[in-house]
Parts: structure tokens; sequence; C-alpha cells
């Protein structure tokens, strides 16, 4: 816009300093005595001017007339005017008005200028989940899992809105598997969300980095999220506990006529088992699952398809299949003195997942019944060197009665082959497990459990029985993948 010259005839000049100051930063209503012209002609000079711009000549030309003026100005939407008012017999310097309505505007308007970052940690949620176990046994030799109190883990939540993209998330935990505590990255990535649009029917979302994998129904449950104190036998042995994997994970849902469709493909290079009830949460490079896995040629690929039905009056029913297959996942034996031996072995699983959920109409009632079949064809070491094949199968089923609100109940039963004993010996595991749980809120939960379990390979067999206090100060964690839509 061009320098204006000043007809100072009050009129005038009230009418094109408000338009100039509506284009410049908001409504300015200019409140002040009628002598007091020297003001309103450097405020109109210095609105008609850009922020990094000093006037460098006098001002000489004025419009023809003040419709003239008034067409140059782009209109706005009407605001409500920032009042700046002058004391009779006062000066004030003209950036003292230019900050006042700068100010005022930018309190009004300040949030759309936010940079990513800023929103990132302006709206990030947090918490901490603590997860405290005691269990007794009469066990002989017990190590320092039982018979003692322990934190299973104090885990700290993060999650944060990514604009535009999705959400971020991680966890982190302090958790005593039983020989003290480690510190152990649960997962850490984001969702990219509904990035396909109207392209495709339903909703497809990505996960990228660290994540639990969609295997089965519950592999995306943390321990301290399920209902049995601990996870069943056939994942702690086939599994190692929770799979997590370091890679990229596509998801796609979409409703269909009394039900929900869903699948899920994903592809990782890093492979890791966590076991809050194990010696180092299970993440030991000898442990019963690959962990350790760098690189493309080691690249393990998993996906799921899961289909769920409504038949009316609260009831409804899921079927669910699962494979993970790794051609040369990493095997690492520990050999004594510090000599640790390292084979490629193919690791190839099959599963099979059902669900029942019954909600009593007009209560607060429900039956939740799950259950998975899974069938290990792996190949283990031998003997120095070795590798033979053995397919393995195992099965598990949990059933949770939800009374109302405070109290809920359940058990839990599990069977599977050990892995890597064929032979004669009785090679069949089991672990089962009763609980009771009295739920002060959604955020506080005490529960009372027994146990029985058998290690097989003429192992001895033994009964815990035990508490377990669960409780959220701020956010929960909230990256399970939903069981029921």
């Amino acid at each position: 816009m061009p320098p204006l010259s000043l007809d100072l005839d009050g009129v005038w000049v009230s009418y094109e300093l408000d338009f100039l100051l509506r284009r410049r930063f908001a409504p300015v209503e200019i409140v002040q005595h009628p002598t007091n012209m020297l003001l309103t002609a450097q405020l109109l000079l210095l609105a008609s001017l850009p922020l990094s711009q000093e006037p460098d000549a006098p001002v000489t030309s004025e419009p023809s007339s003040v419709f003239d003026a008034v067409e140059s100005v782009e209109v706005q939407e009407p605001q409500e005017p920032i009042v700046v008012e002058v004391p009779m017999g006062q000066e004030p310097l003209v950036t003292d008005v230019e900050a006042e309505a700068l100010s005022a505007w930018l309190a009004e308007d300040g949030p759309e200028w936010d940079s990513p970052t800023d929103q990132f940690f302006r709206d990030m949620s947090f918490g901490l989940t603590l997860d405290l176990m005691t269990e007794f046994t009469e066990k002989e030799d017990t190590i320092e899992e039982y018979n003692d109190l322990r934190i299973r883990g104090a885990q700290i939540n993060f999650a944060s809105p990514v604009y535009g993209t999705g959400h971020a998330f991680a966890t982190i935990d302090f958790s005593d598997g039983g020989d003290g505590t480690d510190f152990v990255l649960r997962e850490a990535g984001a969702w990219i969300e509904d990035f396909a649009g109207d392209l495709v029917p339903g909703r497809m979302d990505a996960q990228v980095g660290k994540y639990y994998a969609d295997l089965g129904a519950w592999n995306t449950v943390m321990a301290n999220e399920f209902g049995a104190p601990s996870l069943d036998g056939v994942r702690r042995s086939f599994f190692g506990g929770n799979m997590v994997m370091t890679g990229a994970e596509l998801h796609h849902g979409m409703p269909i006529q009394d039900g929900y469709f869903r699948w899920s493909a994903g592809l990782a290079g890093d492979v890791e088992s966590q076991d809050v009830d194990m010696f180092g949460n299970g993440l030991d490079a000898t442990g019963p699952a690959g962990v350790g896995r760098r690189g493309f040629s080691n690249w393990a690929g998993t996906a799921r398809a899961s289909l769920q039905l409504n038949f009316g009056s609260g009831i409804k029913g899921r079927a669910g299949a699962s494979v993970y297959y790794a051609p040369d996942q990493p095997l690492f034996t520990d050999l004594g003195g510090g000599s640790t031996e390292r084979l490629e072995a193919r690791n190839a699983l099959r599963g099979l997942d059902l669900g029942f959920l019954w909600e009593v109409a007009d209560s607060t009632m429900s039956h939740e019944l799950s259950a998975e079949l899974w069938i290990s064809d792996a190949e283990f070491r031998s003997g120095p060197g070795t590798l033979a094949d053995d397919e393995s199968r195992g099965e598990w089923m949990m059933y949770e009665f939800v009374y109302d609100a405070h109290w809920s109940a359940g058990a839990l039963v599990s069977r599977n082959d050990v892995l890597g004993l064929p032979g004669p010996v009785d090679s069949d595991a089991s672990y089962h497990s009763g609980f009771v749980t009295y739920s002060v809120n959604e955020s506080n939960r005490f529960s009372m459990f027994l146990t029985h379990t058998n290690p097989g390979y003429v192992q001895e067999k033994f009964f815990t029985v035990g508490a377990q206090w669960v409780f959220d100060l701020g956010a929960k964690r909230a990256n399970s993948i939903a069981r029921w839509h």
C-alpha cells in the first residue's frame, strides 16, 4: 500500500486509521482528545508501513477521496475493536500504543503461531504405572522372584499428538524380573493415522518404530494390563513373553454388516522378547526367543486377520489367525567362559485365536472367554554348531467375569510342548492360575491369586499364592490394539 498524506480532518483520519490498523493488527479504536492530532498522524503513518520498514521520505500524496482509500484496503470479518486510551494532556509514544495493540492481538490469536515442537510438548500426556507383586511358594531353592515383594514394573508412559499425522508414543520401565531392577525401553514410535483417507473403505493406519507386534489378540497387552497375574505359559515359551519388533506395521479395519473386519502386516529388522517374570526381563541373548537381530538380511514378518460378529443382546464373537516368520533368526548359546555360539535358525509361528464376549443387558456384568492355539515350527540347537527341526504346539484359555465396576474374577489354563525336547521324555509344560480382583477405580486395582506351574522335562512342579497391586498416576498407556469394536 503506498504512503498516504494526511488530511487532518478528524472524521477522515479516524475512518482511515481504523481500516489500516484492522489490516496491521486487529480492530483498533482511538479514544483521544480532539486536539491530539499529532498522535493520530503518527499512528496512521506507522500502520501504513511494514513492520520492519522505517519512513524514508515525507508523506506527500493523499487519496483523491475517502472512498478511494477505503477501496484499497482488504475488508476482513468484523472483530471486536481494541480500545487504546490516550489520557488528555499526555503524549504517549507511538510504540507504546502499537505494542499494546500487538499484545492484545497475540493474546487472542497467538496459539496459531505455535511451532510443531511447541505443540508436541504442550499437548504431551504423561503418566506412571506401578506394578507391585508378591508371591510365596513351597518350591525348594526358590529364587528372588518368590517369597519377597518386588516392584515388577515402574512404567512411565508418554504420548503426544503429531499434528496432521497421528501421535507419538513411548513407554519406559524400571522392572524387576527377580534378579534386580532393569531399565527397559518397552516401546517407542509413532502412529500415522487414517493416511489413506477416502481412497479405501474403513481406516488405514501404520505404526513405525519399536512396537508390540499384532500377533494373536493379546500380544499388544502388557503384563500389568492382563487379567491374570502372569502371561500364559504358551506365549512365554514360544514368544519369550511379549514379542516386540522394530520396524513398521500396517493396519486396516472396516465395519461390516453386524461386525468388524481388520488385518495387519508388519516387517521388522529387530525382534525382542519381554517377560517381566523372567531374569533380565527376558532380554538375555540366550533366552528362548531370538534377540539382537540387525540388518535386512535377518528380517522378520508378521500378519494377522480377524473377524468380529455381533449377535445382538450384547453378545459378540471373534476369530483371528496370525503368522510370524523369520528365515534366519539368530540363536545364541552360552558356552561358558565368556564364549557364546551364534547360529541362524528358521523360526515360524502359526496361531489361531477365538474370543467370546457377553455384556449382560441392564447391568454392569460381563463374561469374556479367550482362547489361542499356537504351533511353532522352529529349528533349534541339537549340538555344537548343529540345528534340528522341531514342531511344537501350545494352547491356552482365559475366562474373566466382571460383576460390577469394582469386582471381577477369572481363571487361566495353559499347556505347551517344551521347545527343543523331542523324544520319549515328558515334554509337556503347564501354567494355571485363578484370581480375584477389586478395582477401587479405573486407575487402582488389587488382586489375589493362586497359581500352579509345571516347567516340564521332569522339573519340580510348584504352587504359589500371592497378591498384586497396580495403580496409575496420570495418563495410562493407550497403545494396546482393541480386541472388540
